[in-house]
C-alpha cells in the first residue's frame, strides 16, 4: 500500500524536526535558541500553527542559510549548519541546561513540557485528574505519553513544588464518583502568584 501523501503543512512540520535534530536541540532548545516560545514551536509540529515566511526566514538567519531554503522542500538543509557560530555560542552558553539537548534528553522532555508547556497554559490553576490532563494535551497539543510517563513526571513536580497534588475520589466515566483515591494536580500556589 502507498504511503499517503503529505501536505506542505506535514512537510514542514517534518523539515522543522530535521533541522532540530540536525542542531542537536529539543523542542524547549530550539524555542531559547532562536527567541520564540515552545508552544510556538509546539503549534508549528502539531500542525495547529503555520510556518510563516517570517519565521522561516528568521530561522535562516539564525543559521546563516536563505530562509527560503529552510521553505523549499526540494532543497536539503545542510549539515553544516550545526557549526554556525550561533549555534556554537548558543551550545556553549546553555551546555548546563540538559533539556535543550538531545544527546542529554531523558524523561527531561516530559518534565520540560510540563513546566515550560502544560504550566504556562493556565489549565491547572484548578485541580485536574490524571485522565483530564491527559485529554488536554492530546487536544490542545497532539501529544501522548507512553505508560506512566506522565503520571510519574507530574509527581515529580510535585515534589519540585510546581505542582501540589491530593487524593480524591475518581471520576468515573458516568460523571460519577468512585470509591478509588486518586490524585489530582494544579499549579501550586508559589507558581501561580508568579503566573498571575
Amino acid at each position: 500500500m502507498a504511503e499517503p501523501i503529505k501536505t506542505y503543512s506535514e512537510a514542514l512540520a517534518d523539515r522543522l524536526r530535521d533541522i532540530m535534530k540536525i542542531l542537536g536541540m529539543t523542542v524547549s532548545g530550539f524555542a531559547e535558541f532562536i527567541g520564540r516560545d515552545s508552544s510556538h514551536i509546539y503549534g508549528i509540529l502539531n500542525l495547529t500553527r503555520p510556518f510563516s515566511d517570517s519565521f522561516a526566514v528568521h530561522i535562516g538567519i539564525k543559521l546563516g542559510i536563505n530562509g527560503a531554503k529552510v521553505l523549499n522542500l526540494n532543497i536539503d538543509i545542510p549539515q553544516t549548519v550545526s557549526k554556525a557560530e550561533t549555534v556554537v555560542t548558543f551550545k556553549k552558553e546553555y551546555k548546563n541546561v540538559p533539556e535543550y539537548f538531545l544527546s542529554t534528553k531523558t524523561d527531561r522532555s516530559i518534565d520540560s513540557f510540563i513546566l515550560e508547556v502544560l504550566v504556562k497554559s493556565n489549565f491547572l490553576k484548578t485541580p485536574r485528574y490524571l485522565n483530564e490532563i491527559e485529554l488536554f494535551v492530546k487536544s490542545k497539543y497532539n501529544k501522548t505519553f507512553i505508560g506512566d510517563q506522565l503520571s510519574k513526571a507530574l509527581r515529580y513536580s510535585v515534589k519540585k513544588g510546581v505542582l501540589a497534588s491530593e487524593k480524591r475520589p475518581i471520576r468515573l466515566t458516568n460523571g460519577n464518583f468512585g470509591k478509588r483515591q486518586v490524585d489530582v494536580y494544579w499549579l501550586s500556589w508559589l507558581l501561580r502568584k508568579k503566573i498571575e
